[in-house]
């Protein structure tokens, strides 16, 4: 899925969107008083640069395909992933922080007009145009549209919040308009932000650590259930190789039942050796608890009972 060309091709998501590969809107949106993310009946991906979207029903968020980035598609549609146009002539949207601008507007605005704008053009050598508003809260937020031959080949829609994202687009669908609606600071969102996102880090520290006593002490009752610490050590064993490269989380997929994080591991000299694994949290006691852990020669989880 991940071919040497989707290494090659990546280096601009979309204009202005520098990014790395691993080898492989218009409208407002409000801010809603804060919650745990863990009561809402909603299902919301938190990235730990401090933004936060809604995942649209019948859509799946994937983190996998570029390191910090992530794509919406249809539940069990399968897409191509050679290219970023493979991507987004699928229908996909992509979701990546810019660089930190602390929701300041002039330097939203410099940035947007003298790097991404150009940028915009020159990744399709063609033409782009620039357009800002204010939403309804007062952030600042641009749209970005690339053109070649006076046809739209890539959209963004920008929000100036204290991390600047950008939601991106071949086409003004659904999904780019809903996930332009619900994009906010996740810290202001959710008041169990900082306690995530600690928790998942730490989780992944411990991993890259080797303190498999600590992970399974920790973990929920029905991992302990169904394995015993033994089970977690002959998994980490059989993935030893890649516990020795560097571990990067980048964020979380969210909802009332559950938490799910991503763990990619990176090899800084050959990407085409990283990997990628799984975390599974579970709510016991109001706590997160990892209930399974997915490494790239095994998985353990709970128990049988505890999925159903």
């Amino acid at each position: 899925m991940r071919g040497k060309n989707l290494a090659i091709a990546i280096i601009v998501l979309a204009a202005g969107l520098l990014i790395v590969g691993i080898g492989i809107k218009r409208t407002s949106s409000s801010t809603d008083t804060s919650q745990q993310a863990s009561q809402s009946n909603k299902t919301y991906y938190i990235s730990f640069d401090n933004y936060y979207f809604e995942v649209p029903k019948q859509k799946t968020v994937d983190d996998k395909i570029v390191p910090g980035v992530q794509f919406l598609y249809g539940l069990n549609v399968g897409i191509k992933t050679n290219t970023l146009d493979d991507l987004f002539n699928d229908g996909a949207v992509g979701v990546q922080a810019l660089i930190p601008l602390n929701g300041e507007n002039q330097a939203f605005e410099h940035y947007l007009n003298n790097v991404s704008k150009p940028a915009a053009a020159s990744a399709f050598s063609g033409t782009a145009d620039l357009f800002f508003s204010d939403r309804k809260d007062d952030v600042r937020v641009a749209e970005l549209l690339s053109k070649k031959n006076g046809q739209i080949v890539r959209r963004q829609y920008i929000v100036n919040l204290p991390q600047a994202v950008a939601v991106v687009s071949k086409e003004d669908n659904e999904t780019f308009k809903s996930i332009g609606q619900s994009l906010g600071q996740a810290s202001a969102k959710f008041s169990d932000y900082e306690s995530i996102k600690v928790k998942v880090l730490a989780e992944g520290v411990m991993l890259k650590n080797r303190m498999f006593e600590d992970i399974y002490a920790l973990a929920h009752e029905g991992l302990k259930d169904a394995n015993d610490l033994d089970d977690l050590n002959r998994l980490a064993e059989r993935s030893k190789d890649m516990l020795a490269l560097e571990i990067k989380v980048y964020g979380a997929k969210i909802s009332k039942k559950e938490m799910t994080a991503t763990i990619l591991f990176s090899d800084a000299q050959n990407s085409a050796k990283n990997q990628l694994g799984s975390m599974v949290f579970r709510q016991s006691e109001g706590k997160w608890k990892l209930y399974t852990l997915q490494l790239p020669n095994g998985t353990i989880t709970g128990t049988t009972e505890e999925n159903q």
